[in-house]
Parts: C-alpha cells; sequence; structure tokens
C-alpha cells in the first residue's frame, strides 16, 4: 500500500477525523462513537502529550490511531506511559493491510525497545479481538510470522468491569456515619494529600493534581463535580462525575431486525420495571462517567455511601444511567449488587514488540472510564 501516508494529525484534519469516528461499529445495537466539535480535545482528556496519528490515501482520511502519553502510577510511583486508543479503519480498507502497516509505523517510530504501551480492548470489538486471537495462535505455532507481520504481543493483564447503572429506580438509603458533600476550592489541598496517600496503590492509577483542573487534561470538569467523604473531618473518600456529551457522544444507530421488532415490548418493560429501555435511532445516550474513585484503604462502604449521594443527586434526571469500570479483581465491584445495571467486559493489555514480559508488582489494576 505504497500511496497511504501516516502522519500525525494536524488541526486542519479534525473534520475528517470527526467523520471517521462517527462511522457505526457493528453489533445487535450499532453505535456511533462522536468526538465533535474537536477530535483533539477529546485526544487531550485522554492523555497529556497528544500523539495522533492519521492514515491518509489521496489526502482522504481512512485510518487512526493514538498513542499519547499520561502519567499514571507504574509500582507505586509515577510514570509517563503511552496509551494506545481510537484505532480507526474505515470500513473500505478493513480487509486490506493497513492495520500492519500502521503496526509496522509504531515498531518504527514510535514505540522503543522494551516499552510497554497500555490498552483495553472490549469484547465487542471483534476486530481487535480477532486480530489478538491470531497473534497469540501465530506466537505457539510460527512466531517469526508474528515478526515479519510488525505484529505487537498483547500480554493480558486483567478483565475490565464497565458497569451502566440505571438512575429510574427511587432507591432506600442507609443511614450514615459519614458526611458527604461536593468539594469546593477550599478542600484542594487535602484532597491531594489524600490522594497522593491512596492512589499510588492501584496500578495505572492516573496521577492527579487537583490545583490544574483549568487544564485541558480535565476539560469541562470543576470543583464542585468531586464528592468528598469525611470522617472526624478527614477525607476518607473522593469520587468525580463528568459529563462528556460537548466532546464525546455515544450515538444509537440502528438495531438488527429482530431487535427492531422486539423494541416497542423491551421499552414497555423498561418502564415496568425501571430499566434499561431501547433509544431512537439517531438519538445521542445521556449519560455521566464516575471517575477518580479512592477510598481510605479501598473501603467498600465509603464508596458505596458516596455513590449513594450521587445516585440521589442524579435520580430521574436528565441522565439516564451513568458510568463506572473496576478491575474484575477490585474490592470495590460489589457494590454495584443491588443496582439495577448492565455490565459490559473487556481485557487489559500492555503492548510490546519485544515479547517480554509486564513486571507489575500489583495485580489490583485502575483504568479510568473517563479516560478510555
Amino acid at each position: 500500500m505504497p500511496d497511504i501516508v501516516i502522519e500525525k494529525a494536524l488541526p486542519s484534519d479534525n473534520k475528517s477525523i470527526c467523520e471517521l469516528c462517527k462511522i457505526p461499529m457493528a453489533g445487535n445495537i450499532s453505535l456511533s462513537m462522536g468526538i465533535d466539535p474537536d477530535c483533539f480535545v477529546n485526544a487531550g482528556i485522554q492523555n497529556q502529550e497528544i500523539e495522533l496519528f492519521v492514515c491518509r490515501q489521496n489526502n482522504s482520511v481512512i485510518g487512526l490511531f493514538s498513542v499519547g502519553k499520561r502519567t499514571i502510577f507504574y509500582n507505586g510511583k509515577p510514570k509517563l506511559i503511552r496509551y494506545f486508543s481510537d484505532l480507526r479503519i474505515h470500513p473500505d480498507f478493513q480487509n486490506s493491510l493497513l492495520l500492519i502497516k500502521m503496526t509496522r509505523f509504531i515498531k518504527r517510530n514510535i514505540i522503543d525497545k522494551n516499552e510497554f504501551v497500555y490498552t483495553i480492548v472490549f469484547s465487542e470489538n471483534k476486530v481487535m479481538t480477532d486480530m489478538i486471537a491470531k497473534v497469540d495462535r501465530a506466537g505457539i505455532d510460527n512466531e517469526p510470522l508474528i515478526k515479519r507481520a510488525s505484529l505487537p504481543s498483547y500480554s493480558l493483564c486483567g478483565v475490565y468491569c464497565s458497569y451502566m447503572i440505571s438512575l429510574k429506580n427511587r432507591r432506600k438509603r442507609k443511614k450514615t456515619k459519614l458526611l458527604i458533600r461536593k468539594a469546593q476550592k477550599i478542600d484542594i489541598e487535602a484532597m491531594q494529600f489524600f490522594f497522593n496517600r491512596e492512589a499510588h496503590k492501584k496500578q495505572w492509577y492516573p496521577s492527579y493534581d487537583f490545583s490544574l483542573l483549568q487544564n485541558n487534561y480535565y476539560h469541562g470538569l470543576g470543583i464542585s463535580d468531586f464528592y468528598l467523604a469525611f470522617k472526624e473531618d478527614q477525607i476518607v473518600g473522593i469520587t468525580g462525575i463528568w459529563d462528556q456529551r460537548r466532546f464525546k457522544q455515544t450515538i444509537v444507530n440502528s438495531y438488527t431486525r429482530p431487535l427492531k421488532l422486539v423494541r416497542p415490548f423491551i421499552n414497555i418493560m423498561a418502564k415496568i420495571t425501571k430499566g434499561f429501555n431501547l433509544p431512537e435511532t439517531g438519538k445521542i445516550l445521556n449519560y455521566f462517567t464516575v471517575h477518580t474513585i479512592l477510598t481510605k484503604g479501598n473501603n467498600q462502604e465509603i464508596f458505596k455511601d458516596i455513590i449513594e449521594e450521587i445516585y440521589k443527586d442524579n435520580y430521574q434526571s436528565e441522565f439516564s444511567y451513568f458510568l463506572c469500570g473496576f478491575d474484575k479483581n477490585d474490592a470495590l465491584c460489589t457494590i454495584f449488587n443491588d443496582f439495577t445495571k448492565r455490565e459490559v467486559h473487556g481485557n487489559i493489555y500492555s503492548v510490546s514488540y519485544d515479547y517480554t514480559k509486564d513486571t507489575s508488582s500489583t495485580p489490583n489494576y485502575y483504568f479510568e472510564a473517563a479516560r478510555i
């Protein structure tokens, strides 16, 4: 494919990139993942150092990937590390050698030897899951084939559970001994002290600075978007909410014919059970994302109390649900057992080209749902 050029995205590419990302993904429910009006805003909340690349043919953008960097805690210490995301290939080129061309470019020009890149691949992403399965098989049967094709090695680190929590059910709250309220500017110093004490205990937790909320990395966030839990005037928990619809949209594109036929009945049941309905096509899904989840000693009851407060504030609001994600091994997963929810799984990988294993010492990973 000699006529295809891979290079860093330019501001003039914004419209083409946004259009490429709108192309729906196949499935029983076909969704489009929009990043209007500015793809660089979305790239800036994923990574502190943006490295967004496009593939061009005849001045048309036919592919996209991001390998930007963000500071996370790795084995307890802050480390600037790459995050591989936003892989997009135009449908006309999905059966071509474009993916191989991308991976060769990344190997030759971006990823250093012994460098690990982190990513998450959800089970619905058939293109990537099939490719990883082929690489695994080739690694057993014919490893030189992998090297000739320049395909990287995907090392499984954990299973990621993404929860959609319905906001339509009235909940009975148990009394809490904690004071839970929204954060204020006067809390920033105490928030940072608590964060610095707790965040490093989870592998890949983002390294945050609450004094920089005006920075592009925190686009659209204010101090009042954080909930704090206090015990005896000391912070014991932090959790934030993030409405990202102004720069990131999930749009229902279409349903398969069988699902389209039963949709009216599903929606009737959803009204009765206060569960999830199937929205009209073309509709932007109304949800916010829960992020910056920290509790003293990873305490489940503290997190549950904060979530109940967030739920109370947003019950039957403009939002239909909220999104939250954890490593499957994280004890905080269990607090959603009595919520009306949907659950989607993905795999957390470290990716490299030298076929060595990640030496992580902490089995409990944290992947920020708001920055996927």
